[in-house]
Parts: structure tokens; C-alpha cells; sequence
């Protein structure tokens, strides 16, 4: 592979955890509950998991799905397709089963790591297939074990390296779509080894740090899970955030260093208040993915004594386009607090008005950007790809500005996209749902501030004339058809919605009031 100084080898991204493989083999890789696996064990899984997919016909270019909350499958599952240079499709474990079916089909996939959420999923996915998708089913044995030990019996670990050229295609990674469906984001070796590369020089990555990660495997996010494994360190995985679990485990494991989101750093905060607790090992903390209000951050700062890293990036990017580091926090009298720092290695920032041409320092306009993990392209829509990457350069349709240091500052977004606890949503996924609601007549959903969540969902509803419901069995209807985070926090009843004379609803007003409330 080219153009990274720490990935040399021409097997891509199946490669990432060898190094540490070969280096440390008897240094715990991963911690998960009470499962402890070490380097040796983590590459031995690895080249097991790489044989039996072989052995049911994967070959180099088909796409196997991992489906599954976090957890140590999830990686093996994950790099073994990579080892025979197949495609690993990555989506929300979350989507209920006909979104799942469309994301398989869309995906061309033939087999799927599957670990359900609910038991009746599981059965609906396999039902619909008929067996013409193979489905490796990960739910644990009886006995609490995991079910990929008996899968995996009897087969070779001895290495698998399957070589791939730089534009080879590894990844399929999934974001919202604005019309309700998610859009396939296609990585190649290249630019995942690329972007990794720039990171580990812009974030916080040590040999042997001891690294909490409750983020979502399945998201650009889950980057960190894989650098810190790059690069020799303990990664402690939770599929899931109970925040008393969760600082009980930093003070005992002597954590290093985490990746939160702002809801995840207040629930720290919260239960660090309430109880005596030792956190003095935390060195680095990187917050990104959704706002974060200036209170939490400077509570934050003033609490704990580590080095802070924001990031901003985006699925398009393979994750961080810019990053603000710790000493940035404190220059130019605490003004670059309130930006998402400058550019890592290898990416740039643009910002430019609607004619595409820059603006001003200080001007606002929509954020371009460009660096080393930039997708190839949305998968089966040339059109669109062409529409958002324009001479090189990912329209985001962010709205930002720049200042004099080249420090960028978020300003919101061109489209509806709302992030609520680190997920994107798009209201078009959930007034799908809400519409087919008999009861319903119309209905408007948009996001609005929240200091826990970043963002919540909210939607403004007309009913049928003579139709009463309440917000309870309205919430009931969602609950039972998306998933629980597009479900709307916050409901009200409206005799009608705002609208423009062309009949257009009237979004800004209604977040407009909700916010003056």
C-alpha cells in the first residue's frame, strides 16, 4: 500500500493489528466483561474466522455483513473477511428487519455475522432468506460462552493473507438518507489505511494505553476501537452505557483514555459528583459527533485533569477532518472553545458561499473538505456522488466559518440532519413511520437543542379531524416500528402547520418556538 509510513504491507486493511500481533502476543488485546484476550489469541481468532468463511465460499470481492452490538466478535468477524479481501458491509444493529433486508439486498450480501437484538428479528431475517443468505448466528452457548468458539473448532490458524491493491474496495459503511433510506459510503484499503495514518497523528494513541470504547462498532467512530488495537493497546469494550458501570470501570481498570460523546462526558461528570472517584489515570479524552454546549466543556475541564481532543468529521470522510487539541483549548483567551480545531494531516477545509466561490475569514458558508479517507463514492448512485464531490472536494453541507489560525466554527446545516446522542437522523425516516399512522394527517419532525442529547427529535403533529390520541400511544406506534433513538422525545398536537404560500411547512418556525418555550 502507498502514501502511509505505519501500513506497509500489501494485504490492506486485514493488516492493521499484526504489528501488535507479532509484538506484544501475550499483552491483553481485549477486554470484554470477563472475557480477556490476548494479541496471540485476538490473531489466532482472527485466521480461524478467515478459514471458516473460506470454507463456506467467501472469496475476495463478496460483501459479508457484521451485524451485531459491540462486542469481540465483532472485530474478529470484521478483519477475517478483510484477511480474504472480501467486503465488510457495516450497519445499524439497531434497524428493524425490513430496513436490515433492504441494506443486505442493496449490499449484494451472501452472508451475515448476525447477533439479533430481539430473538423474533432473528427469525424474520432467516424466514425471508430461505437460506439463500447464510447467516452466522453469534448468540452466546448456555452456558454464557460465545458461540463463535464452536464455530470456529477444528480450523486452521494459520495466517490468511489475501493481497489488494489501493483502490480495492474494504468497507461499506451506511449514513441516513435524506429521502428515508441509507446511503452505502464505499472506503477502499487505501483510503481507511490513509486516514488511520493521519489520526494517529493528530489524536491521542500510545503503546499499551488502556482504552474504554462505547462507541458504536458499526460507525466511522469505531476507528478508535481499531487504532488503539494498531498500536499495541488494551482496548476494554462495552456494548452498551450504564453510567455507574461505567466510571466504576475507569477508576478500577485505570483507564487512559476514552471517546465520548457530550452525553456520555455529563454522565461522567454527574456520577463523579456524587461519588469519590479516582480518575486521576485518564490522559486524553476525545469528544466529537455531536454539539457540545460551552458549560459541559468547561465543567469538564475544570473537573478533569487529561488532555481534551474534539474532532469533526463525517461517515463521507472515514471519520476526523479536523481536530482541536488539548493546548487549544486555552489559546487566544479560551476563544478557539467554541471551534472544532484545524485540519489534521492530509485533510483540508474550504468554505465557500453558493456560487462555490470562498468566503471571507469570518464568513459564514458551507464547509468542503478533503483528506485522506474520503469515500470513492456512494454505492450505486454516481449521480449523487457527483452532486457532493465536486473537483475533489465533499460538499458536507455544513455551515461554517473560518477564522484567521484556520480554526473552523460550526454554524449548523444546510439540510434537516439531526444528532441526537451521536446518531444521525434524518426526519424523513421517522415521519415515513409516523405518516402511516391513520390517525395522522400530517406531521412535521425537526431537532431541537437539548442539553443531554445534544439534539432530540421532535414532532409537530395534525390529526384527522374528530381523531384524539395522546402522546403515550403515539410514542407506542413509533416504538413498535423504528428504532428506539428516531423515536420523538418530545410530541405536541397542532391544529395545523405552518406554511409558505407554495404550501411548504414552515420547519425554522416551528424549532423557532420550540426553542423559545
Amino acid at each position: 500500500m502507498e502514501n502511509h509510513s505505519r501500513f506497509k504491507k500489501n494485504t490492506g486493511v486485514g493488516q492493521l493489528f499484526d504489528e501488535s500481533i507479532a509484538r506484544c502476543p501475550e499483552r491483553t488485546a481485549i477486554v470484554y466483561g470477563g472475557w480477556h484476550i490476548t494479541y496471540r489469541e485476538l490473531g489466532s481468532l482472527i485466521n480461524r474466522a478467515a478459514h471458516y468463511l473460506r470454507s463456506l465460499g467467501v472469496k475476495k470481492g463478496d460483501r459479508v455483513a457484521v451485524i451485531t452490538r459491540n462486542c469481540p466478535e465483532f472485530l474478529i468477524a470484521d478483519m477475517a473477511a478483510l484477511r480474504l479481501g472480501a467486503v465488510s458491509v457495516k450497519f445499524n444493529w439497531r434497524l428493524s428487519p425490513e430496513e436490515m433486508e433492504y441494506l443486505l439486498d442493496l449490499n449484494d450480501v451472501h452472508c451475515a455475522f448476525l447477533k439479533a437484538e430481539r430473538g423474533d428479528w432473528s427469525l424474520e431475517l432467516a424466514r425471508h432468506y430461505g437460506g439463500s443468505c447464510k447467516f452466522i448466528h453469534l448468540e452466546n452457548e448456555p452456558d454464557g460462552t460465545s458461540a463463535l468458539y464452536k464455530l470456529l473448532e477444528g480450523q486452521s490458524d494459520e495466517p490468511i493473507e489475501t493481497e489488494v491493491d489501493d483502490n480495492d474496495v474494504a468497507y461499506h459503511m451506511h449514513t441516513s438518507g435524506t429521502t428515508g433510506r441509507p446511503k452505502c459510503v464505499v472506503y477502499t484499503h487505501a483510503g481507511v489505511l490513509n486516514e488511520y495514518e493521519s489520526m494517529l497523528q493528530a489524536l491521542y494513541f500510545r503503546d499499551g494505553q488502556r482504552y474504554q470504547f462505547i462507541s458504536q462498532l458499526f460507525h466511522s467512530a469505531g476507528a478508535g476501537a481499531y487504532l488503539n488495537l494498531s498500536v499495541g493497546g488494551t482496548t476494554y469494550l462495552m456494548d452498551h452505557f450504564e453510567v455507574e458501570s461505567y466510571v466504576e470501570s475507569l477508576e478500577r481498570e485505570k483507564i487512559e483514555v476514552i471517546g465520548v460523546i457530550p452525553l456520555i462526558l455529563k454522565g461522567i461528570l454527574d456520577e463523579a459528583d456524587k461519588k469519590n472517584y479516582d480518575l486521576s489515570s485518564l490522559k486524553a479524552i476525545n469528544y466529537s459527533t455531536c454539539p457540545i454546549s460551552p458549560d459541559l466543556l468547561k465543567r469538564a475541564l475544570d473537573k478533569l485533569d487529561c488532555g481534551f481532543y474534539q474532532s469533526y468529521g463525517m461517515t463521507e470522510m472515514a471519520s476526523v477532518v479536523t481536530v482541536l487539541e488539548p493546548e487549544d483549548h486555552f489559546t487566544a483567551g479560551g476563544r478557539h472553545l467554541t471551534s472544532v480545531g484545524r485540519p489534521i494531516p492530509g485533510a483540508a477545509v474550504r468554505i465557500v458561499d453558493d456560487e462555490g466561490r470562498d468566503c471571507p475569514v469570518g464568513e459564514t458558508g458551507e464547509i468542503i473538505v478533503r483528506g485522506n479517507g474520503m469515500m470513492s463514492g456512494y454505492y450505486g448512485q454516481p449521480e449523487l456522488t457527483s452532486e457532493v464531490i465536486v473537483d475533489g472536494w465533499y460538499h458536507t453541507r455544513d455551515m461554517g466559518w473560518l477564522d484567521e489560525d484556520g480554526f473552523l466554527y460550526l454554524n449548523g446545516r444546510k439540510d434537516s440532519l439531526i444528532i441526537s446522542g451521536g446518531e444521525n437522523i434524518y426526519p424523513e425516516e421517522v415521519s415515513n413511520v409516523i405518516l402511516k399512522m391513520p390517525e395522522v394527517s400530517e406531521v412535521a419532525v425537526y431537532g431541537v437543542p437539548d442539553e443531554k442529547w445534544g439534539e432530540r427529535v421532535k414532532a409537530s403533529v395534525v390529526l384527522m379531524p374528530g381523531v384524539e390520541m395522546g402522546v403515550d400511544e403515539f410514542k407506542k406506534f413509533c416504538r413498535a416500528r423504528m428504532p428506539a433513538f428516531r423515536v420523538p422525545k418530545e410530541v405536541e398536537f397542532l391544529p395545523e402547520l405552518p406554511k409558505n404560500a407554495t404550501g411548504k411547512v414552515l420547519i425554522n418556525e416551528l424549532r423557532e418556538r420550540s426553542v423559545k418555550k
